[in-house]
């Protein structure tokens, strides 16, 4: 209890805006990358400690007891660092087996180096380390965090009754910095010592401004270093065996994955023939709104090194289709802090879509490492003479103090087909106090009734005119009962860009408290303040609206504390929308298993049941067909994650997704929206089942290279019978064909570096 009392109790100091430095000196020896730091490799080399805390309290120093203090020195190859995160309690140092790349969401310490050899304020790269010698490697940019950002470096950890420490090796083909004779980066180190949840950093760090990188501070003195050649090859292949209604089909593919370092900012990342074969499946649900259901992206190579291309809201990956033929990407920073994105795909012709090509460039200027301009600029051709062109200017300015910000995003679009040609426009405008415990903002959106970046982009509806404000507090100190505590609420006004025509008027309210004792409770709310008008629902034309009730909902939600071995989400709450009487409730349970710390468990129980609810359905006689109906869905999700060590791990994730829609009365729209009755004769239920298992061993017998084995085993069914239990719908469902595909595949990780060595 001591420990923890001045972990977090211990009076917080006023975090004073500072940089600090820390003179690197070349080493005379390379150390040994073993975790154990060894005195005469690193006795010459300076240290640097006194860590601040923030969070959960913020500007607090390290307790004595946890003295962590860090070295760096470098060489010809590589930037080194040695940390000592010493702990009075070392046989109480939280530590679990998990994936690579997956340390923020387990059960363990962790340090994190951050580096940014621009000195931008834009983008670290970070490299994360746990206690059992767990590598992540991150890219951090302004609001995203890219844990698909993969590079070589090595590692090492070490642990005694003083605590445990780690050693770095990360090698300059992992960094891009500048060609100069004498240089500086900004670096910060960060400690998460995860039994008292309590983060600190080497260079004070305020939670409330959201950029983190420029508040880093400086390792001075690098000299005569020179960007290496990077060069890397990452062949692959794979084969498939897919059974489907008693049928099975083999095939066999080979491809390559190439990086290269143009210079010593920009790199260029070519896949050629690439296989998506061994991707996780979507999330499918039943979509019954009139607008597309947007799914993530989970193909590494759009997932990887994207951020720049992401930056101004118009590039949606998925519209790429998995029939790629090749797809190539620039990336880099130059010395001016001109950031450069270049994107070109290919995909082949199929009977449904024609041969195409996807590009997209983006040009980000950084200034004074706390605002941004960008550029970017989509583009699609496909045979046949179809064209697509979307343009957008993103500008993020801020004031010196970083207090208050001006956020504008301008897009223009243009669509040309055989038939016709379609431009378009739309901007988002916001002006907000972006730090400080009370922080808020105005905003207005507009899309005019021609945008359409979906060629490229994703828009779930254009011809918009919405104004909103938002107002939110929080809590940077801890209190008698709380480690964290913030609340936020928003208003918004929504109608058409043309005719200019009301849709709702509407607000969100949102608070989470976390105790001390790390439970977490929140509690949210949504409504529409007055009836509106749903001009898109009917998917005929605005004049056809929908008249929507006023709606009230909320939602409580209760999370204990993670450090324990048995934790548990639990979240539910309902609302009414009174037009015509509907009612909502809704569950979700969640709990997770730590067992040991190579095997984890999470399961999900969600359901949601709408009674009364009201929406399209079809179309009859040219008129839209509207019913009144319950709706309601199960969802079960099973994931579990082996580990065995560092190298090999086997996890395991099931879901199964029932849906249905009973439907009670059907009805056509008076003039005025509201629902009247049809002479519509008719049944439309809908009995909705996704089901699928991915079942996945991954062993990486080198530094990126990789065997996995995948088994996976889908359903997908949608009809007009209604089960009325679980059990006889799944007995239902299983008598439906079942498509099975088990792969293989090797990837190999070829550097030119150490081919070069060789």
């Amino acid at each position: 209890m001591k420990h923890l009392f001045l972990l977090l109790l211990s009076l917080p100091l006023t975090i004073q805006a500072q940089t600090k430095a820390y003179q690197i000196k070349r080493a005379e020896t390379k150390p040994t990358t073993d975790g154990k730091i060894t005195a005469k490799e690193w006795a010459m080399h300076d240290s640097a400690e006194e860590f601040i805390s923030f969070y959960p309290i913020s500007g607090a120093t390290m307790p004595k007891g946890f003295k962590t203090e860090w070295k760096a020195t470098y060489d010809n190859q590589s930037i080194y660092f040695a940390v000592f995160m010493y702990d009075p309690r070392a046989d109480s140092i939280m530590s679990q087996l998990c994936k690579r790349d997956r340390i923020e969401g387990s059960n363990n310490d962790h340090i994190i180096i951050r580096i940014n050899p621009y000195q931008d304020g834009q983008t670290d790269f970070g490299f994360k380390l746990s206690p059992l010698g767990v590598q992540e490697d991150v890219k951090f940019t302004t609001n995203r965090e890219d844990s698909n950002w993969d590079m070589v470096w090595k590692s090492a950890t070490h642990r005694d009754d003083k605590g445990w420490y780690a050693e770095f090796e990360i090698p300059y083909s992992a960094l891009r910095f500048p060609k100069s004779e004498v240089q500086d980066w900004s670096v910060n180190i960060v400690r998460h010592i995860r039994r008292y949840r309590a983060s600190y950093a080497w260079n004070p760090i305020d939670i409330t401004n959201e950029n983190i990188s420029s508040q880093a501070g400086t390792v001075k003195g690098f000299k005569n270093i020179e960007p290496p050649l990077r060069l890397s090859f990452l062949p692959y292949i794979s084969s498939y065996a897919t059974n489907y209604d008693g049928e099975t089909e083999y095939s066999f593919n080979g491809g390559m994955d190439v990086k290269y370092g143009i210079n010593e900012s920009f790199t260029l990342d070519m896949t050629l023939i690439p296989d998506f074969g061994q991707v996780g499946f979507d999330n499918q649900v039943l979509n019954l709104s009139p607008f597309e259901v947007q799914y993530d992206e989970k193909r590494p190579f759009f997932t990887e090194g994207t951020e720049l291309f992401d930056k101004g809201y118009l590039f949606y990956s998925r519209r790429i289709s998995d029939n790629l033929l090749n797809a190539t990407k620039v990336t880099g920073r130059t010395k001016n802090n001109l950031g450069v994105g270049i994107l070109n795909a290919v995909t082949n012709e199929t009977e449904s879509d024609p041969l195409s090509n996807y590009n997209i460039v983006v040009l980000d200027q950084s200034i004074a490492k706390n605002s941004f301009l960008t550029f970017t600029n989509t583009n699609v051709q496909r045979k046949g003479g179809d064209k697509a062109n979307v343009t957008g200017l993103l500008s993020v300015l801020r004031n010196k103090s970083n207090t208050y910000q001006f956020f504008g995003n301008y897009r223009f679009s243009h669509i040309k087909s055989t038939e016709d040609t379609e431009q378009g426009f739309a901007y988002y405008m916001n002006i907000s106090k972006v730090t400080g415990k009370l922080q808020f903002g105005l905003a207005n959106n507009i899309e005019s009734n021609t945008y359409n970046p979906n060629d490229m982009g994703f828009l779930y509806n254009n011809n918009e005119f919405n104004t909103s404000a938002d107002i939110s507090y929080r809590i940077t100190e801890s209190t008698k009962r709380l480690v964290d505590f913030k609340c936020n609420a928003s208003i918004s006004y929504e109608q058409l860009y043309k005719p200019r025509l009301f849709s709702e008027l509407s607000y969100e309210a949102r608070q989470v408290s976390t105790f001390k004792n790390f439970l977490t409770w929140g509690v949210s709310s949504r409504g529409d303040l007055t009836e509106g008008n749903d001009y898109f629902e009917s998917r005929t034309s605005i004049d056809d609206v929908f008249k929507r009730s006023k709606k009230y909902t909320v939602r409580m939600f209760f999370s204990s504390d993670y450090r324990k071995k048995l934790a548990l989400d639990i979240s539910f709450g309902g609302g009414q929308a009174p037009l015509y009487d509907e009612h909502t409730f809704f569950y979700r349970m969640s709990p997770r298993v730590r067992f040991s710390e190579k095997l984890f468990i999470y399961y999900v129980f969600s359901t949601s049941m709408t009674d009364n609810e009201t929406g399209y359905i079809t179309s009859y006689n040219g008129n839209s067909i509207f019913s009144t109906r319950k709706k309601q869905f199960f969802t079960n999700v099973l994931k579990a994650e082996y580990v065995l060590n560092t190298k090999m791990s086997f996890d395991f994730k099931f879901r199964h997704h029932w849906e249905q829609v009973r439907n009670y009365s059907f009805h056509t729209l008076d003039h005025y929206g509201y629902l009247q009755d049809s002479d519509y004769v008719g049944e439309n239920n809908v009995n909705f089942n996704a089901w699928n298992i991915d079942l996945n061993f991954n062993y990486w017998f080198a530094p990126a290279s990789e065997i996995s084995i995948v088994w996976k085993n889908s359903i997908l069914t949608s009809g007009s019978r209604i089960e009325s239990y679980y059990k006889d719908n799944l007995e239902a469902l299983l008598n439906n064909p079942q498509e099975n595909s088990l792969s293989l595949r090797l990837r190999y990780f070829l550097d030119y570096q150490y081919l070069k060595k060789k």
